[in-house]
This record gives C-alpha cells, sequence and structure tokens, in this order.
C-alpha cells in the first residue's frame, strides 16, 4: 500500500513538472504565466509590459516577419517586484532571438496580458520561450 501511494505521487509530481516543461504555463517567482497565442505578422506594437503609454508599431523587412507570442500574467501573493530581463525565444533550429519589449512596474496590476515581438526570418518556427528562468513550450500554438 505504502509503495503504491509512494509512487502515486512520484507519477503525479513528474507528470505536473513536465506539463509546467512541456505545456504553456509556469510559475516563477509567484508570478504565473501562461502562453495564450503565436501569430505572425508583417507588423508589431513593441508596447511594454504590462501595457502602458510607450507604443511604438515596427514594420518587418523583406525576407523577415513578427512571431508576436502573447503571454497572460497573474502576480501570486508574496510576489516582490524586481527588475526583469527581456523575454527571448528560441526556434525549432536552436537560434535565439529577442524582443524589444521590456517589463516596467511588474505588479502594478493583479493580471495582464503582453504580446512580445520577435524579427525573424520568414517560415521560422519558434520552439519555446524563456522568461525570468522558466521555459515555454510555444511550438504547438503557431498559427
Amino acid at each position: 500500500m505504502r509503495r503504491t501511494v509512494t509512487v502515486g505521487f512520484l507519477v503525479v509530481g513528474m507528470a505536473a513538472v513536465l506539463a509546467a516543461q512541456a505545456g504553456k504555463s509556469a510559475t516563477v517567482k509567484n508570478l504565473q504565466m501562461t502562453v495564450t497565442a503565436v501569430e505572425r505578422a508583417d507588423k508589431a506594437s513593441l508596447k511594454d509590459c504590462p501595457p502602458g503609454t510607450n507604443t511604438v508599431t515596427a514594420m518587418a523587412r523583406t525576407g523577415e516577419q513578427y512571431s508576436n507570442v502573447t503571454v497572460a500574467f497573474k502576480v501570486l501573493p508574496g510576489f516582490a517586484a524586481a527588475p526583469m530581463k527581456r523575454p527571448t525565444v528560441t526556434a525549432a533550429d536552436g537560434k535565439a532571438y529577442n524582443t524589444s519589449v521590456q517589463f516596467v512596474d511588474v505588479g502594478s496590476v493583479p493580471e495582464f496580458s503582453c504580446t512580445f515581438a520577435f524579427r525573424v526570418p520568414e517560415g521560422t518556427k519558434l520552439k519555446n520561450i524563456q522568461i525570468e528562468g522558466a521555459t515555454l513550450d510555444v511550438s504547438g500554438l503557431e498559427k
């Protein structure tokens, strides 16, 4: 009986870890993040995160496009505001791409959604996005 319960907890625990790694949500430093969409576009809004007054629109160059990754955030109890690095994405070929969207005043609202624009060569397939030590799979969301 004891062995069965221990194995059961181990299986459930491992499933939760794998779901966080291979899924679309994670929690880091009491900030819950869920990837909600990945869209390709010729232009992108470069708003700060959470969205504020800084609103700049960028256009892709010939041979490039924007992969816009939308992430919903929920600030959990115990979250301590601190500077956050800009997210990066990794393509299926292993190449990393940066965004110009930056975090500003995270924690000022309890829930928010941000779209991070990544300029990539046309046809680039994204694998994951990295935010503050969390790696979230985006490969199944690309449109």
